[in-house]
C-alpha cells in the first residue's frame, strides 16, 4: 500500500499532540490573558440609580366615544395599559428634555469634547449640524442608559439610568420620571375640549346656514310658518269638508220635506166653509112636533093632520135631495193649507240658502285643496330643511355637552394625575458596578480559545507519527515493537 504524506491520527494521538504543543499554547494563552486582564481593570465603574412606579387605571385610560350615542367608557387590560405606559416611559421625547435640562456637556463630556473639536475644525456653516447631530447621539445614549420593565401581571414599574457620576445618575432618572409624568399628562390631555369645541363651532356655522336656507325658503314660498299653515289648512280642509256634508245632509232632507209639503198642499183646498144659515131642518122639527100636538087631538084621517104630514112630507125630500146643509154660506181661508204653506215657503227659503251655502263652501274647499296641495308638494323640501336642522342642533347640543365634559374631566385629571405614582424616587446609589470580571472572563476565554487553536494546528500539521498506533492506521503494517529515541 502506498504510504500517505501525513499520518491518521485518533482522539488519542490528538490529545498526546496537544500535550506535547503545552508549551506553545501557554505562550500563546499569556498574552492575550494579559491584554483582556489590562483592559479589564481599565473598564470605568459606573452607578446606577433605581426607582419604581405604580400603575393603575385612571380615567384618563378610560375610552370614551365622542361621536355617536351615550355608551360606557372601557377601560383597557392591565398588562396592555403597563406596556402603554412602558412605551410613553421610553419616548426619545422625555430623553430629549432630560439632555436639554442638563446639558450635554454635564452628561456626556467626552461626546461634548468630540463636538468641540469637530466645530473647531470644521466651517461655521455646519456647525448646526455638528450640534444636533451630537445631540443626537447624545440622546441615543441617554436612551441607552436608561431601562424600565415590569413583572408579568404586576402593576410596578422599575426604571434604572447608569451613568459614571452617582449623583448624576440619581438626578438624572428623577428628572426622567418628572418629565414622564409632565409628558404623559400633556399626551393623555391632547386638547381634547379644543378639538370638540373646533367640531361645535363647524356644527353651528352649518346651523346657520340651514337656518338661513329655512328663511329663504319660506320668503320664496310667501309663507310665514310652514307647519302652522299646514295645520290651518288641514283643520280648514275638515272644517269645511264636515261643513259641507252637513249642509248637503240638511239639503237633501228640506228636499224631502218640501215634496212632502207640496204633495199636501195640492190634496187641501186654500179655502173652506167657515158656517151656512139654513133652517130647513128646524122647519122639519117644528112641523113634526106641531104634528104630535095635533094627534094628541085630531086622528090621522083628519085633514090637519094630513094636511101637516104633507107639509113634512115636502121638507123631508127638500132635505133629502141635497147633500148637507143649503143656504147662506161663509167660506174663509183653510189654516190647515195656511201652515202647510207657510212651512213649505220656509223650506223653500232654506233650500235656496243652502244652495248658495253649498256653493260657497265648494268653492272655499277648492282653494283650501289647492293650498293644501300646494303645501304638500312643498313638504319633502321643508321636511328635509327640518331634518338637516334637527340634525345639526343635536350635533351641536351632543358637542357642546361633550365639550364641557371633556373639559371637567382635563381639569380633573390634570389636578388629581394619581392614576401613576412614584413608589421610590432614585437616590444615589453608593455601590457602583463595572464590567472589569466580564471583560477578565470573555479574556480568559479568549486566551483559552486561541492557545487551543494553536495548539490544534500544531498537532494537525505534524508529519510524524505520535505512536505505533498511528503507524498502524496510517500504513496499515502491523508494528511488533517499538524503541524509545536514546
Amino acid at each position: 500500500m502506498p504510504v500517505r504524506s501525513r499520518p491518521r491520527i485518533g482522539p488519542a494521538d490528538l490529545i498526546l499532540q496537544l500535550w506535547r504543543a503545552k508549551w506553545l499554547m501557554i505562550l500563546v494563552f499569556i498574552p492575550i490573558f494579559l491584554i483582556g486582564l489590562l483592559v479589564a481593570f481599565q473598564m470605568p465603574k459606573s452607578y446606577e440609580a433605581t426607582s419604581r412606579l405604580f400603575v393603575r387605571i385612571g380615567d384618563e385610560n378610560v375610552y370614551r366615544p365622542r361621536v355617536g350615542g351615550e355608551l360606557q367608557g372601557v377601560a383597557p387590560e392591565e398588562e396592555l395599559l403597563i406596556q402603554a405606559e412602558l412605551e410613553v416611559l421610553r419616548s426619545p421625547v422625555i430623553a430629549e428634555r432630560v439632555l436639554t435640562e442638563f446639558g450635554i456637556d454635564r452628561v456626556f463630556p467626552k461626546l461634548a469634547d468630540a463636538r468641540d473639536d469637530k466645530i473647531a475644525a470644521s466651517p461655521p456653516s455646519e456647525h448646526a449640524a455638528i450640534e444636533e447631530q451630537t445631540f443626537r447621539k447624545g440622546v441615543l445614549g441617554l436612551q441607552k442608559d436608561f431601562s424600565s420593565g415590569t413583572a408579568p401581571k404586576t402593576p410596578v414599574i422599575s426604571t434604572a439610568l447608569e451613568h459614571k457620576d452617582a449623583a448624576l445618575s440619581a438626578d438624572l432618572l428623577n428628572y426622567w420620571i418628572n418629565s414622564y409624568l409632565d409628558y404623559r399628562s400633556e399626551v393623555f390631555s391632547s386638547n381634547g375640549s379644543a378639538s370638540l369645541q373646533e367640531q361645535r363651532v363647524k356644527f353651528e356655522a352649518q346651523l346657520l346656514e340651514v337656518e338661513e336656507d329655512i328663511r329663504d325658503f319660506l320668503r320664496r314660498t310667501n309663507i310665514g310658518d310652514f307647519e302652522s299653515e299646514r295645520a290651518t289648512a288641514q283643520q280648514l280642509y275638515s272644517t269645511v269638508s264636515s261643513e259641507l256634508l252637513t249642509t248637503q245632509s240638511r239639503a237633501s232632507a228640506v228636499d224631502g220635506q218640501l215634496d212632502i209639503y207640496n204633495q199636501q198642499l195640492a190634496r187641501l183646498d186654500p179655502q173652506q166653509n167657515l158656517y151656512v144659515e139654513d133652517n130647513s131642518a128646524q122647519t122639519l122639527m117644528q112641523l113634526r112636533i106641531e104634528r104630535e100636538d095635533l094627534l094628541s087631538r085630531y086622528t090621522e084621517q083628519s085633514q090637519r093632520v094630513q094636511a101637516i104630514d104633507r107639509r113634512i112630507a115636502q121638507v123631508e125630500n127638500y132635505l133629502s135631495s141635497r147633500d148637507g146643509l143649503s143656504g147662506t154660506t161663509r167660506r174663509g181661508p183653510n189654516p190647515v193649507y195656511q201652515t202647510i204653506e207657510q212651512s213649505a215657503s220656509s223650506l223653500q227659503a232654506e233650500q235656496q240658502s243652502l244652495a248658495l251655502q253649498e256653493a260657497e263652501l265648494n268653492r272655499q274647499l277648492a282653494r283650501v285643496e289647492a293650498r293644501l296641495s300646494r303645501l304638500n308638494d312643498l313638504a319633502p323640501e321643508w321636511q328635509e330643511l327640518q331634518r338637516r336642522k334637527a340634525l345639526m342642533e343635536r350635533n351641536v347640543e351632543n358637542f357642546s355637552v361633550r365639550e364641557v365634559e371633556e373639559r371637567a374631566l382635563s381639569e380633573i385629571s390634570g389636578q388629581t394625575a394619581d392614576s401613576v405614582r412614584v413608589l421610590e424616587p432614585a437616590s444615589v446609589p453608593v455601590k457602583g458596578k463595572s464590567l472589569k470580571m466580564v471583560v477578565a472572563a470573555l479574556g480568559f476565554l479568549f486566551a483559552g480559545f486561541t492557545a487551543l487553536m494553536a495548539g490544534l494546528l500544531w498537532a494537525l500539521t505534524r508529519r510524524g507519527f505520535a505512536t505505533a498506533r498511528s503507524v498502524e492506521r496510517t500504513t496499515g503494517l502491523k508494528v511488533v515493537g517499538s524503541l524509545k529515541a536514546v
